[in-house]
């Protein structure tokens, strides 16, 4: 006769704890997915879709620094566009005094008053031409840290063109070339002096009355102000490429997170329907384990 092989009720025991926590690990996990509706907890989870959330992580977090330097360079053009708008300002009030004063029916006192506002007008020309933004000034090219027009008019700033970086090997200028609108810009060189000389000549030309020096200042301040202008709609393009940029920034971003929530994010229905099987599975194995873990003391000794 065949020797049965005996099963000690410590074994049992201990089988059957190693079943119940199995499936109670089981209906944990699936609990956990239900509640944070992340079906991606830890790498093992699914490897090649983790890769893939961080990197987008990654390229989400390279989006915020691309948009803080949009922003920066909004403010930049901004700030650049509205000097530039009071300098045309200032240039057409300035047009307008010559053009009164050109009929040579105002008196002596008169066109001297004139010729002070014209003084101030040069004056606050300069002011704008210093214009900053932030601790940079604008007018500048690559020579942010100093005034680009001396006290006297001269232009000391240089052709550089500020970039910032948009995107991945993506870089759009922000400043306008400060040459062309205080000095000459180029092709004109000897056919009319810098933007600040212009208003020098037209102050003096009132204050002494020389009634040909006022006309050429008025031809030369005509040359100045489409200058100005140019300058400005260039503005008004990088503004609108900046604009171009940031929409297109946004659309990328909301196309990552919805990558990663399809990657991440739990099916809510299917997470109800595994909690449930596993709850009922976890009583099943309770209930069994139950009828079988009810020997006798004897029994368990044995």
């Amino acid at each position: 006769m065949a020797l049965q092989p005996r099963i000690s009720e410590q074994y049992r025991y201990g089988t059957t704890l190693d079943r119940i926590g199995n499936v109670k690990s089981i209906a944990d996990d699936v609990n956990d997915t239900a509640i944070s509706a992340r079906k991606l907890k830890r790498i093992s989870d699914d490897p090649v879709a983790t890769i893939r959330v961080l990197r987008n992580r990654t390229r989400i977090t390279n989006l915020d620094q691309y948009r803080k330097s949009l922003d920066f360079g909004r403010g930049y053009l901004a700030k650049t566009e509205d000097a530039l708008t009071s300098i045309y300002d200032s240039l057409i009030r300035a047009k307008e005094l010559s053009i009164q004063q050109s009929n040579n029916i105002y008196d002596e006192p008169a066109q001297k008053a004139v010729a002070e506002e014209i003084r101030q007008i040069l004056n606050h020309v300069i002011i704008l031409g210093n214009t900053t933004y932030g601790d940079k000034y604008v007018f500048g090219g690559f020579q942010t840290t100093q005034p680009p027009v001396s006290p006297d008019g001269h232009y000391l700033g240089d052709d550089g063109f500020i970039f910032v970086q948009v995107d991945e090997d993506s870089f759009r200028p922000i400043n306008v070339n400060g040459r062309s609108v205080f000095d000459v810009p180029g092709g004109l060189e000897g056919k009319r002096p810098p933007l600040v000389k212009i208003l020098e000549n037209m102050y003096d030309s009132l204050y002494t009355w020389d009634r040909d020096k006022l006309h050429q200042s008025m031809v030369d301040m005509d040359a100045a102000m489409n200058s100005v202008v140019t300058a400005t709609a260039s503005l008004g393009a990088r503004r609108n490429a900046l604009e171009d940029v940031s929409e297109r920034l946004d659309r990328g971003e909301a196309q990552l997170h919805n990558d990663n929530n399809n990657l991440e994010g739990a099916d809510m229905v299917k997470s109800a329907i595994d909690l449930r099987r596993a709850e009922s599975a976890l009583n099943f194995t309770l209930q069994a384990s139950s009828k079988m873990l009810t020997p006798s003391l004897l029994e368990f000794l044995k």
